[in-house]
């Protein structure tokens, strides 16, 4: 057997515990054939194969985003995206702008204003009617799980004084003194009562947009994504790109996903029944439709996140979705048709039902369901050690783990509690990265996570705040295996991709310099020299 590539002279760390580290891999068609010392390659070569001199830079499996919208963000980034450090009348002023350069746009949309710019009563409409009064305004906060209208965005689509909430206390509309819609809007079904009304999207721009942003994951070194949801209400949408994007080969990275996510518990059936009937289609080592997502609280900037304590500011409780016997029921369903789960929890009271579900899972003898806590923002001391005993996956994204003061007076004492993936980690479970992607805020590129995970502070910045408690930082390596092999687990792909091993898809990345040997605070700076994925080079510098 000869080998179309030799990879030698490097920091080849491979991610498999039984050899950590190797001096040469050979890679002939999409496949790895050979990982192992310099001399035992030899084997493996002839006058065809092509020598990669490594040159002392570090190769690595390939970054696999484990949390992620490619999907819904190439509809949500196609007009205003907002930085994360704009004031207010930052925001407004460049709404403004957007609008006097677009006049002829029907309706106007964005994503990404910070949601902790406003107190508990959130965003207004009254300061965007002062912008376009006679056009629909909708801006998707910096967490996507609140958002913020114009009047004219409510009165197209019907929405009143009278108008129920879909969810009071989970998704609703904030009301203002007369009972009238305020301009703020929480979580998904709220949202979905206006989006599905109003028209803001492109659909001919979605492609490119969707091909462009795989082109910077592969110029950031990743490889796979696991596509966590879209909207219900654009499930035809999800479709189309995904046929689309498929058949144009220009998505350049492996593909899990779960369509479109779970946010009312009457309809766990038909959303079963709906990935179950996409999987027939979608059941390839390239695109896999395979996941049940459920959303089941909010996030802590909108106050919408369900916790065990009120809210300091106003004394509020929030509720998940799912109790922990409902989310234990829709979780057998799902593993019963052979799907894996993913539960959306930021909150301890939700992260609970997390708990409930996999230990229902467990228990009925389905071991090989991959149960994943999306966010495993705030965990329940007692329930920590659970997440290891039912091989609970700990989703999380390293860029947010970095101190936020502003955060104090919306948690109290909890805003210094929250990621504890030290414990998580000790505790037996697997720790699965990700950006969540586009309501990524500070960035989607690994090796920031990578950082963040290991210093929690903002990356870049020696003397930023730490998130406490500080003690819960991680070591590089388990960032890295956080992007890799735990993600691969994730994705019911770990035996192809994840780590450099024989017999494994040539998925990986090369670095500039050996992240597991340089100062915690240069990480985010390492420069991607190529990424691979399937044996094809996706990105060169």
């Amino acid at each position: 057997m000869s080998a179309d590539k030799l990879y030698v002279n490097g920091s080849i760390f491979t991610v498999n515990k039984d050899r950590e580290w190797a001096e040469a891999v050979a890679v002939e068609g999409n496949k790895i054939v050979y990982v192992g010392d310099r001399a035992g390659a030899d084997a493996f070569c002839d006058e065809d194969t092509e020598i990669y001199d490594l040159d002392g830079k570090m190769m690595l499996p390939g970054f696999i985003d484990g949390h992620c919208h490619p999907v819904m963000a190439a509809h949500v980034l196609s007009q205003i995206v907002f930085d994360i450090d704009w004031t207010l009348d930052e925001c407004l002023d460049n709404i403004r702008k957007y609008v006097a350069e677009h006049p002829d746009a029907d309706a106007y949309f964005g994503l990404g204003y910070a949601e902790w710019l406003f107190d508990e009563k959130g965003p207004r409409k009254e300061l965007l009617d002062d912008i376009c009064p006679d056009k629909p305004m909708f801006f998707l906060g910096s967490g996507a799980h609140e958002a913020w209208g114009n009047s004219k965005c409510f009165e197209m689509a019907g929405i009143t004084k009278d108008t129920p909430d879909p969810l009071p206390g989970l998704h609703y509309f904030s009301r203002n003194e007369k009972g009238e819609p305020a301009g703020h809007i929480v979580e998904g079904r709220a949202q979905a009562m206006i989006m599905s009304k109003i028209n803001f999207f492109d659909s001919d721009s979605v492609i490119n947009i969707m091909a462009e942003n795989s082109a910077d994951y592969a110029a950031m070194g990743v490889t796979g994504t696991v596509d966590v949801g879209m909207y219900s209400y654009l499930e035809k949408q999800y479709y189309e790109a995904l046929d689309a994007i498929r058949d144009s080969g220009k998505y350049l990275q492996r593909f899990v996903g779960c369509t479109c996510h779970l946010d009312d518990v009457d309809l766990v059936d038909s959303r079963i029944e709906a990935i179950v009937k996409a999987r027939e289609k979608y059941n390839d080592d390239k695109f896999r439709i395979n996941l049940f997502k459920i959303i089941n609280d909010g996030t802590m900037e909108s106050r919408s996140a369900a916790l065990s304590e009120p809210y300091p500011e106003d004394g509020s409780v929030v509720k998940p979705l799912m109790d922990e016997k409902t989310a234990a029921e829709a979780g057998l369903k799902a593993a019963k048709e052979g799907l894996d789960v993913n539960m959306h929890a930021i909150g301890d009271v939700a992260a609970r039902s997390v708990v409930a579900m996999a230990k229902a899972i467990r228990e009925a003898g389905y071991d090989d369901c991959r149960v994943t806590c999306s966010h495993s923002q705030y965990v329940a001391p007692d329930d920590i050690p659970l997440f290891g005993k039912y091989d609970i996956i700990a989703n999380s994204t390293g860029v947010w783990m970095y101190g936020n003061p502003l955060m104090d007076k919306v948690l109290g004492h909890i805003n210094n509690e929250t990621f504890r993936m030290r414990s998580l980690i000790d505790g037996g479970a697997r720790m699965a990265l990700g950006s969540d992607f586009p309501v990524d805020e500070y960035g989607r590129e690994p090796l920031k996570s990578i950082e963040m995970c290991a210093t929690r502070k903002m990356y870049g910045q020696p003397d930023a705040p730490v998130l406490e408690p500080a003690d819960e930082k991680t070591t590089v390596q388990e960032a890295i295996e956080g992007f890799t092999i735990n993600n691969a687990y994730q994705m019911h792909m770990d035996d192809v991709i994840g780590s450099i091993e024989v017999g494994k898809y040539a998925d990986f990345v090369i670095l500039e310099e050996n992240i597991l040997d340089i100062p915690l605070e240069d990480i985010h700076n390492v420069k991607v020299i190529e990424t691979v994925m399937d044996g094809v080079t996706t990105y060169k510098a």
